[in-house]
């Protein structure tokens, strides 16, 4: 298989290895990252705050020293400043350690300065050791705390015979706890970081296989979306390419007479037309049916092929209906062999080219049988109108011949010149009906407002026309859906006996709709699409071959609702 590149946002899915029944991969496009949490630093300053504020609680309490307040005023200008500019503890230990160092010397150096451990600045260790644990850890906590109580209880016990024993152990273990604490809250966090990263990974992965599949499913829907038979057909033939860039490839499709057209054909000159016994050996045996599926040939013997070049091919019957439609083949030569896989690629492929080829065959002959319909209407129209008004015409001919009043010959011809008017312009508009259609540069709406318009400047209704086209259709769709619309509108205009006339034409993204609506005198109830049914059933067996559903609501004295809806 060679390779395919779809498109999901503004990412690159990677090309398929040729073979491969896997038609993309996805793609790795979320890069492994160091998880963080800056919450950390939301929780220090927390911290630092609370022990500083307690500090100077205590100290506003009780009696106290010039050196106590000169250390408050310290702790306070330090927790301010590191409010402003906090220490980075997000990043790891190295980035904190400057920052963690120089506030541990100075929180020691004014519990030192104050009374060991019966200052009121002692909690501000526990700042310290948070700074430590939540940027490295328990294996940064633990130390930093030891060297605080170390830094703090050597003095104390080296400065008083009477320095109590159980006073350091009692807020070692207190330190210990909060290091412990800290380091344990980062460990965790960034362990749920981590499984929140990775699952948003494998989430935004699905994401994007998921909008490749979706791509992949518009491509293999294009095939039986178009009704042109050679449209379906060149857009096939674009379809092999892209998936198995053959060196050689024939597109048959079976003709009325039995034979098979070469409709495709790419390193090999088959001819236009092929009969059975004409086909390589390799085709024969699917067109026979003796291969019902697609086949691969690893090895073709000389002459079995389409071409004496190729050594390997895979040969698919095109099945609709249990009727052959068509023939497939793609075949390369020894230096890139076709393999296994792409047999299941080639079923799926011909059971949506089948499918799409009988569709269009479908849809050509339902616009055969409909132009011939056509072509009796007009005919029909012509007799009714102008048939009618040019025999009336002979009559008057023949009468003004047969008198001998010259003054009442002057009268009958002019009388017949305004007949002849009436039936010039007559024919002039019903032409005018026939050339007009829907095309690329003129849109449905557009051509409706000019119907209607013609329509009411020669007859006696009020019409309304509502258009809200938010898109067009296949140009195909939109031609069928105009010759319906223009079917009902006249036949409102010569049957219906209305005054008035609504017309509405929408579409979205969901659907199209067009409703005819009048206020005439309706029709008997029953099948409105009984022949004769003033073209009613010709309009169903175009609404059929789009896929879009006709409804025809009438009863006498009521008028007529003509109703076609498709959906997306």
């Amino acid at each position: 298989m060679g390779p395919t590149q779809l498109r999901s946002g503004s990412r690159r899915a990677q090309p398929a290895p040729r073979g491969s029944s896997v038609p993309f991969e996805i793609p790795a496009t979320v890069e492994a990252t160091t998880v963080r949490s800056d919450n950390f630093t939301s929780v220090v300053t927390a911290i630092r705050w609370a022990t500083t504020a307690a500090a100077l609680l205590v100290l506003s309490t009780g009696a106290h020293t010039d050196g106590d307040a000169l250390a408050g005023a310290i702790v306070l200008t330090l927790a301010l400043w590191r409010t402003i500019r906090p220490v980075d503890v997000t990043h790891g230990l190295r980035p904190a350690f400057v920052g963690i160092l120089s506030e541990a010397a100075v929180v020691v150096t004014a519990v030192v300065a104050t009374g060991h451990w019966s200052s009121p600045y002692v909690l501000g260790i526990f700042t310290v050791v948070s700074l430590a644990g939540f940027s490295g850890g328990m294996p940064a906590s633990l130390p930093v705390a030891a060297a605080c109580v170390v830094a703090i209880a050597v003095p104390y016990h080296l400065s008083s015979a009477d320095a109590d024993f159980r006073l350091t152990v009692q807020w070692a273990g207190e330190i210990a706890l909060v290091a412990t604490v800290t380091g344990y809250a980062r460990r965790i966090t960034l362990r749920a970081s981590a499984e929140t990263t990775a699952f948003l990974t494998r989430l935004q992965q699905l994401s994007e296989a998921n909008g490749l599949l979706l791509q992949l499913h518009r491509v293999a829907s294009t095939l039986p979306m178009s009704l042109d038979l050679s449209e379906t057909l060149d857009s096939s033939a674009n379809r092999l390419r892209d998936l198995f860039e053959p060196e050689v490839m024939v597109i048959l499709v079976r003709d009325e007479s039995a034979q098979w057209m070469v409709v495709h054909s790419k390193g090999v000159n088959l001819g236009t037309r092929l009969r059975d016994a004409d086909l390589p050996p390799a085709l024969a045996a699917v067109a026979t049916g003796e291969e019902q599926a697609p086949h691969l040939v690893e090895s073709i013997k000389p002459g079995a092929g389409l071409e004496a070049g190729s050594t390997s091919g895979i040969y698919a019957p095109l099945w609709v209906h249990q009727e052959l439609v068509g023939l497939v083949a793609v075949e390369r030569g020894p230096a890139d062999p076709l393999a296994a896989p792409q047999v299941a690629l080639m079923e799926a492929f011909a059971e949506q080219m089948a499918v799409a080829i009988d569709n269009a065959r479908w849809f050509s002959r339902i616009g055969t049988l409909a132009a011939e319909r056509e072509r009796s209407r007009i005919a029909r129209d012509l007799h009714d109108s102008v048939g009618q008004s040019l025999a009336l015409v002979g009559f008057e001919l023949d009468r003004a011949a047969k008198t001998g009043s010259e003054e009442e010959i002057r009268s009958q011809v002019l009388a017949l010149r305004e007949t002849v008017r009436s039936i010039v312009g007559e024919l002039r508009e019903t032409l005018h009906d026939l050339r007009t259609d829907v095309s690329e540069e003129c849109s449905m709406s557009r051509v409706l407002d000019e119907f209607v318009d013609r329509v009411g400047r020669r007859s006696k209704l009020r019409i309304s026309l509502e258009s809200e086209a938010d898109r067009r259709l296949p140009l195909a769709v939109e031609r069928e859906i105009w010759r319906i619309a223009q079917e009902a509108i006249t036949n409102v205009e010569r049957h219906a006996e209305a005054t008035t006339l609504t017309v509405v034409w929408a579409t979205d993204d969901e659907s199209a709709m067009l409703r005819v609506t009048d206020d005439g005198k309706g029709m008997p109830s029953g099948d409105h699409r009984r022949p004769g049914g003033y073209g009613l059933l010709g309009m169903q067996e175009r609404a059929d071959a789009i896929g879009a559903t006709l409804t025809v609501s009438s009863a006498p004295g009521t008028g007529t609702d003509v109703r076609i809806v498709l959906l997306a």
